[in-house]
């Protein structure tokens, strides 16, 4: 019974009103306008392995041959071709015409995935994991806004809210508005949009060479998400930060625990100052974790564990 019980915690909500539903923003504008002055400090520019499709130019390789630095091939000279781009050494060989062709360089996508749901909504200390979430978003948006990026993405409610591709300050404050907004109850826990959904659609949405931010907790990654993340990375850089809350690792030291399970709308009530129940709950929490982190890593996925209680989420963080 114990074991059924630990094998649930950490994918619940513990009962706590202000972990189901927020009525207002979940950053004042203070919070963000900071946030923006971190995003603003001075950044190495990223380092990219996938060949972009991304028409914005920049300076990351992309798949189009045209007139960029890097040399790709020659080609015979066509009319209207610019003679700046003769191949002379070529021509002079071969006595025909022969124009130097190059690997343009385009500025790649940033997509990033917000996870909003019944999980994310759970803070025993300062904040809330969604705040944290929403914070690290913003902060990426700005970063994304300062290296030119356009930027895109879905926020994961009880459905799946999308985000178009924009630029600049209208890009930011797309995705900004929406991860920011209230957090209402959800009125259907078994109805909400999965992880393993979004991701497959992402396949087809997707340009290629994007850098994919996935904001979660991962709640519900599972054995049925390895193909899924394999093509992604295969074609995207991905970054995963995983939202994390210290009484998820370890019952806090109190004599009893009111937990709140949506799915059964009931409660459960735990011991939390008895030994075996603390040292259970540790290795179970210990494993998931570590499960989640192998999932993730096996693709080479860039992982990172955020706390909700961490301020200086630029520390841990970056497009690069």
């Amino acid at each position: 019974m114990l074991l059924n019980i630990i094998n649930k915690l950490i994918n619940i909500v513990w009962r706590d009103p202000g972990a189901l539903t927020t009525q207002r923003a979940l950053l004042k504008q203070v919070e963000i306008e900071k946030l923006r002055h971190l995003a603003e400090k001075p950044v190495s520019n990223f380092l990219h392995q996938h060949e972009i499709e991304h028409r914005q130019y920049g300076d990351i390789r992309s798949v189009y041959r045209g007139y960029g630095l890097d040399y790709e091939e020659s080609r015979p000279y066509q009319t209207g071709d610019e003679m700046r781009f003769m191949n002379w050494r070529l021509s002079a060989r071969s006595n025909e015409l022969f124009m130097k062709v190059f690997r343009e360089e385009r500025r790649p996508s940033v997509f990033i995935l917000v996870d909003r749901r019944q999980a994310m909504r759970f803070g025993s200390q300062s904040r809330l994991k969604v705040t944290q979430a929403t914070r690290i978003s913003a902060y990426l948006a700005f970063l994304a806004r300062q290296q030119n990026s356009p930027i895109s993405g879905v926020i994961l409610n009880e459905t799946a809210e999308w985000i178009p591709e924009a630029s600049g300050e209208t890009g930011v404050y797309n995705l900004l508005n929406q991860a920011n907004s209230a957090c209402p109850p959800i009125q259907d826990y078994e109805s909400e949009v999965s992880l393993n959904h979004t991701l497959r659609l992402l396949l087809n949405m997707l340009v290629r060479g994007s850098i994919v931010y996935l904001i979660s907790d991962f709640h519900d990654l599972n054995s049925s998400s390895q193909p899924l993340l394999l093509q992604l990375s295969e074609e995207h850089k991905l970054m995963a930060i995983n939202i994390v809350d210290d009484a998820e690792k370890e019952l806090p030291q109190t004599s009893s625990i009111s937990i709140y399970n949506p799915e059964r709308n009931e409660d459960i009530y735990l011991e939390a100052k008895n030994n075996n129940v603390s040292l259970q709950y540790r290795q179970y929490a210990a494993k998931h974790f570590s499960d989640i982190q192998n999932i993730l890593s096996q693709f080479d996925i860039n992982y990172t564990e955020m706390n909700t209680d961490l301020d200086r989420i630029d520390q841990q963080i970056s497009l690069s």
